[in-house]
């Protein structure tokens, strides 16, 4: 029995989740997402509310859309322009390095794969079909459009994706590069991976409850096999 931590979170899961955004991508590599926020705050002054305050502090296009959730109409609009620029985005999201190889190894290894992310669904979806990887995931979970609070941190679209895959969360391992991700993992009763893609993320991720944390995708990939 092999005695490395990460072979052996991998070695008893059934299933692999995948957060999109730095996993599977980098989305806003030639959209930048502070961009999109910038466009979405001036959305925001062209419709009557009382949110300016909250607005200004977001610190991103998911933070602006938690931030209008108080004010249904002022959500609606953003959450579809958000949807808008996701698809934009997503054509010309730069791939990351071992993400491939790791949705590969697990088809390899017979794991199920989803993707659960608080980027668009559709948005996911036709990344994947666009670089060829759609056959290699099972399901993807995106955020709620109804809902922006159901976004992680909440558990509720990782025990969503468990439930599509027929799975239970703890026999899941769930990889994500924030600290949200790990607890929403560790809420849903998942095993937790950090990916430590930037500095300074490594020590934020394993306070946060991952269980093991990587620099790149390929020792996923490697741990997998």
């Amino acid at each position: 029995m092999t005695t490395d931590p990460l072979r052996q979170l991998f070695a008893s899961a059934e299933a692999v989740l995948f957060d999109f955004d730095g996993p599977i991508c980098s989305v806003f590599d030639g959209y930048p997402a502070q961009r999109i926020t910038a466009e979405l705050l001036k959305l925001a002054g062209a419709i009557p509310h009382d949110l300016d305050d909250a607005l200004r502090k977001a610190s991103g296009p998911h933070d602006l859309l938690l931030a209008a959730a108080d004010d249904p109409g002022l959500a609606t609009r953003l959450e579809r322009a958000l949807q808008a620029a996701e698809l934009k985005a997503v054509e010309s999201a730069l791939p990351t390095p071992g993400a491939a190889e790791s949705l590969s190894a697990c088809q390899s290894s017979g794991k199920l794969v989803a993707i659960v992310s608080n980027n668009y669904a559709e948005a996911v979806v036709r990344y994947l079909t666009r670089i060829g990887l759609a056959d290699l995931v099972a399901h993807v979970e995106g955020r709620d459009p109804a809902d922006p609070t159901l976004m992680k941190p909440s558990p509720h679209l990782i025990e969503n994706a468990t439930r599509a895959l027929g799975v239970r969360a703890a026999v899941c391992v769930f990889i994500g590069d924030q600290t949200s991700d790990m607890e929403a993992g560790r809420t849903a009763g998942a095993r937790t991976i950090g990916y430590a893609n930037k500095p300074g993320k490594s020590d934020a991720l394993a306070v946060a409850g991952a269980e093991a944390v990587v620099a790149t995708m390929s020792e996923v990939a490697a741990a997998i096999r």
